[in-house]
């Protein structure tokens, strides 16, 4: 009889994956030799992961120069100097990094996958479409890059082939909540709630005791999506008590209290976030929200402000803020915001429709 762990095993070890960040050797391209005088690159390149991972990308990028100087030929340096510039929101430099990795090694399919994923940020879609592309071309099991560009169609408003994406990412990696997560909220945006909830729930099945903060984060997403605020909430709590510090869940809490319409709380947990990262703006945009809904308009309207100073082409953002502007009487001023946000992103009136920013 056959194993089930083990076959479950092999299916992770033949894709990359939508949801766990360890990809099979075979997504990655070629293989640098590593003689004798490159082991000091190995060792600070290896070293800069975890500083990646706790967001300090620019110590990230002194030690990725350094191993670069040493090892220049190395695609892997590379590509991994490429995804902290595109942490430091540094996209010009990241794609000169992820150019110079695909020439050095053009069958890597994680190295197309991190280019598209820059173009994505930059509301560059065609590039990015071509990319996931040749990400998926060279390495057929690549999940990720299915539902990114499976959301890089959501974002041209193109939902039937943002789905067709999901469903084929979901095939290759049932296991991932994400995917479902993703998909479910593309069926809301075309008005399927029935399809909507059932990916809900099947996400909510598949983390049925979250034993860390990421896992409580995403069932609040699934929760949230079931607009069954209150234990998205509970989950969100839960997952401040294991990372009182974690502003993604801060942020979304924020917002959920925005959306039931507590606002003080909703402003006390965006507040905190910002005073832990202050030159967020994903976290400057949700604030952006929760006082656009209590009709604090000119501190909406600061926030948004603050946050497209930061990032130029957050669509959300210039979406919110022309609300804010029309509830203000300021007419042309909503008009402009409002088409320069469709133009970055056609999308985004529907998903700040789901929010009640309409």
């Amino acid at each position: 009889m056959a194993d089930p762990a083990r076959a479950e095993d092999q299916q992770r070890q033949r894709i990359v994956s939508a949801c766990r960040s360890n990809s099979p050797p075979s997504a990655a391209g070629k293989t640098p030799d590593g003689p004798p005088k490159n082991r000091e690159a190995g060792r600070l390149a290896a070293s800069a992961a975890p500083v990646m991972f706790a967001g300090g990308f620019e110590k990230a990028i002194e030690r990725l120069n350094q191993a670069i100087e040493l090892d220049p030929d190395n695609p892997h340096f590379r590509l991994n100097r490429g995804s902290a510039y595109a942490g430091n929101r540094q996209f010009d430099k990241a794609i000169e990094d992820y150019d110079r990795a695909i020439a050095l090694d053009s069958s890597s399919s994680l190295a197309f996958l991190a280019r598209a994923e820059a173009y994505v940020r930059m509301a560059d879609y065609e590039h990015a479409i071509e990319d996931f592309g040749e990400a998926i071309r060279l390495f057929p099991g690549n999940a990720r890059a299915y539902l990114t560009r499976g959301t890089t169609y959501a974002n041209k408003r193109e939902y039937d082939r943002a789905i067709e994406d999901l469903d084929q990412s979901i095939k290759l990696d049932p296991e991932c909540p994400t995917g479902y997560l993703t998909r479910a909220l593309l069926f809301k945006l075309k008005g399927d709630r029935g399809r909507a909830d059932a990916d809900y729930d099947h996400a909510i099945k598949l983390d049925p005791d979250p034993g860390n903060a990421r896992t409580f984060l995403r069932r609040a997403g699934a929760y949230g999506g079931k607009q069954d605020y209150n234990r998205a909430m509970e989950d969100l709590g839960q997952a401040l008590k294991l990372e009182p510090r974690n502003v993604y869940t801060l942020s979304n809490r924020c917002l959920f209290r925005a959306i039931v319409g507590t606002f003080d709380a909703a402003l006390a947990d965006c507040d905190e976030a910002l005073r832990i990262r202050p030159d967020d703006a994903n976290i400057l945009h949700t604030r952006g929200i929760a006082y656009l809904k209590k009709s604090a308009l000119d501190k909406s309207v600061d926030d948004y402000d603050a946050a497209l100073r930061i990032d130029a082409k957050k669509a959300v953002s210039l979406y919110g803020r022309a609300i804010a502007k029309r509830q203000k009487g300021d007419i042309a001023g909503s008009e402009a915001d409002i088409s320069a946000a469709l133009a970055l992103k056609p999308s985004v009136a529907d998903e700040l429709a789901i929010y009640g920013v309409k």
